[in-house]
């Protein structure tokens, strides 16, 4: 490859040691188009000849099926994708080969090559946030009946519909989605090619022209012909790879909280979920176990893919402009963080499935009944604000009635008017006994984010919409 400048060879420790093929291999679909972009604009300013050219397109169509196959020969001594892929070229066509790399360099090829493979990995990544958004939704419309505690600071708060809870995480889903959706146009804005190595291009090609065709490589539907603003921009920054990155450790950081939630809730001590037999695993030594392997699985990939986007910002944080070899380190970091995303999307899907996720109804109004966490007091602070005490006041009355019930091993349900009458005489009337109910506090939320029935299902059916893209 530099044989002019070089008389010796690497040696085999420093070729093995450099190489970047063994994973950057899975860009050549993109290779393979972001050249033939490059070939037409080299035919149109007449470097190549119509000859030429189809001499190209025959022996990419040749290279895509050997690769296909399998029977591609990729070479650690040719570095990366992009010269195996040439040389074999040069060798299926002779000097036509030779010509492409006219005016480009490895260093705007292989931004070209990464911008057109985040646009196909963001439309897959957006399609599965948004399937799992709808398996979500599914889920929370079935259980719309389904009364559950809500937490704050580990302990129990406030009564909530599960279906709340679960049109949270849909709607988690819902907004990446639509940032997916964002990021998939803007990989296809400034593309880099025809800015060479750092400085340009010397021979006339159109970047216009060129990043048409290639977002038309992209996305058939697509004409846009926007390319980078500054040569050295365009090789020497990896923007669009750390917002693709961070786009999935704030999604996989979602997923991640969601699995914390499913591994409390499927604990003995809560109970309120079974996860099925497709997403737990059993123990080595303990017969008992149902362990959620799936839900555990998708937490500790969250730091591996967040550690992604730290490794790319620390990769860029000290690099002189513009292209330097350390930006090879990139790919493994993008094509991990976005193959873990994927896969935990899909993952948590099933998850969620109708045959997975199941709820013991039972065990659950067991817990409320329990008592515990006295989460009716809301009803009786709205109840005295409503009959004109002072909120604070009815804060502190309020929490008298707690430390009563605390102090007597009573539940709130269990109350007696005798029982208010020594807490509070003047504030707290019979009146309210009939209001210490979980069901009446979930009702009573009837705003537009709240957990009145009407209020969830009117939600749901935004969120659909909003899934729906």
């Amino acid at each position: 490859m530099w044989h002019g400048r070089f008389s010796g060879k690497p040696d085999k420790l420093m070729q093995e040691f450099s190489e970047s093929v063994s994973f950057d291999q899975r860009l050549w679909r993109e290779d393979i188009a972001g050249s033939l972009a490059y070939a037409k604009e080299l035919l149109r300013i007449k470097i190549l000849t119509k000859k030429e050219f189809a001499e190209i397109e025959n022996g990419f169509k040749q290279i895509t099926a050997e690769i296909e196959s399998g029977k591609f020969d990729w070479k650690v001594e040719l570095e990366d994708v992009h010269m195996n892929i040439e040389a074999r070229l040069t060798q299926i066509i002779g000097d036509a080969g030779k010509k492409l790399h006219t005016g480009r360099s490895r260093n705007d090829q292989v931004v070209t090559d990464l911008a057109l493979w985040l646009y196909k990995r963001c439309v897959e990544i957006e399609a599965a946030a948004r399937e799992l958004g709808h398996t979500i939704a599914d889920r929370a419309e079935e259980l719309i009946d389904v009364i559950i505690p809500a937490y704050t600071h580990m302990q129990r708060a406030q009564p909530v519909r599960m279906s709340h809870q679960l049109a949270a995480y849909a709607g988690w889903m819902a907004d990446d989605a639509g940032q997916l959706s964002f990021q998939r146009m803007f990989t296809l804005t400034d593309f880099p090619l025809g800015s060479g190595a750092c400085t340009g291009n010397s021979f006339g090609v159109d970047m216009g022209e060129l990043s048409d065709s290639l977002s038309q490589a992209a996305d058939p539907r697509l004409r846009q012909r926007r390319s980078v603003n500054n040569s050295m921009r365009g090789v020497g920054d990896r923007d669009t790879a750390m917002d693709m990155l961070y786009v999935c450790a704030k999604m996989m950081t979602h997923l991640s909280r969601m699995s914390e939630d499913l591994i409390l809730w499927s604990t003995a001590e809560f109970g309120f979920i079974t996860l099925g037999d497709a997403v737990t695993t059993g123990s080595s030594i303990m017969p008992q176990k149902r362990n959620p392997d799936a839900c555990e699985l998708v937490r500790g990939k969250t730091a591996r893919v967040v550690g992604h986007l730290m490794q790319l910002f620390m990769l860029l944080k000290a690099l002189p402009m513009t292209y330097n070899r350390d930006l090879q380190e990139d790919k493994e970091a993008i094509f991990d963080a976005t193959d873990q995303t994927l896969a935990c999307l899909r993952v948590m899907k099933l998850v969620f499935s109708k045959e997975s996720f199941r709820v013991n109804r039972k065990r659950i109004q067991a817990h409320l009944d329990s008592g515990a966490g006295y989460m009716e007091a809301m009803n009786v602070a709205d109840w005295l604000v409503m009959r004109g005490v002072p909120f604070r006041e009815g804060h502190d009355i309020t929490g008298r009635l707690v430390k009563y019930c605390e102090d007597h091993n009573k539940r709130m349900m269990d109350l007696t008017a005798k029982d208010l009458a020594k807490v509070d005489k003047r504030h707290l009337k019979p009146a309210l006994l009939k209001q210490l109910s979980l069901e009446a506090l979930v009702e009573r939320k009837n705003v537009h984010a709240g957990t009145a029935k009407k209020q969830v299902q009117a939600r749901l059916k935004d969120l659909r919409r909003f899934l729906q893209g």
